[in-house]
């Protein structure tokens, strides 16, 4: 098992806000490939920490509002628009109405998309297989702060030297042995 563990920061939206990362790569040698797919171990698993920063909570009340505001939009670009037809003006009532729609879209979009991403950055970890590894051998955790970067490795480091430890043990199986007491 060859496992590359590296830490990568990257700016946040804003430039003095930092994020931390610990990208990890395990690449299983031939005989460990071998020994989860002959013993049937892909469904074997180790929990980390999660891969996205924890959601700040105007995100969660933002993605209501959008979902929440959209119908509205849309009712009220219709209505405005019906006004303005029956007023004498019907192109800008049609593109009134047409652009209310794609608005009332977009935020019933973007909010369902912000609520997605709330509910996946709220999983306060993740959990990888050792099928998922052998079709992608990468993953990364979020951490907090560089130190913490630092300590999140040395846990992968012990996690991993017990996945591979587990992986020997599973190569051979016991022969009966027999006994008496």
């Amino acid at each position: 098992m060859r496992v590359t563990i590296k830490t990568r920061q990257e700016d946040g939206l804003l430039p003095s806000k930092k994020l931390y990362f610990t990208d990890c790569t395990v690449l299983f040698s031939e005989e460990e490939k071998a020994i989860v797919q002959a013993r049937g171990l892909g469904q074997h698993y180790f929990v980390v920490g999660s891969e996205v920063p924890p959601p700040r909570g105007s995100h969660r009340l933002l993605s209501i509002w959008l979902r929440a505001l959209a119908p509205v939009v849309l009712l009220g670009g219709c209505v405005t628009g019906i006004g303005m037809s029956v007023a004498g003006n019907g192109r800008g009532g049609d593109g009134l109405t047409g652009f209310a729609f794609f608005a009332a879209l977009a935020m019933y979009l973007a909010g369902f998309a912000l609520n997605r991403h709330v509910r996946i950055a709220d999983q306060p970890q993740q959990t990888i297989t050792l099928q998922r590894l052998l079709g992608n051998p990468n993953f990364s955790i979020y951490a907090i702060d560089n130190a913490t970067t630092k300590v999140v490795g040395e846990e992968l480091r012990a996690t991993l030297a017990r996945v591979k430890d587990g992986l020997l043990v599973n190569r051979n199986i016991e022969l009966a042995e027999t006994f008496e007491l």
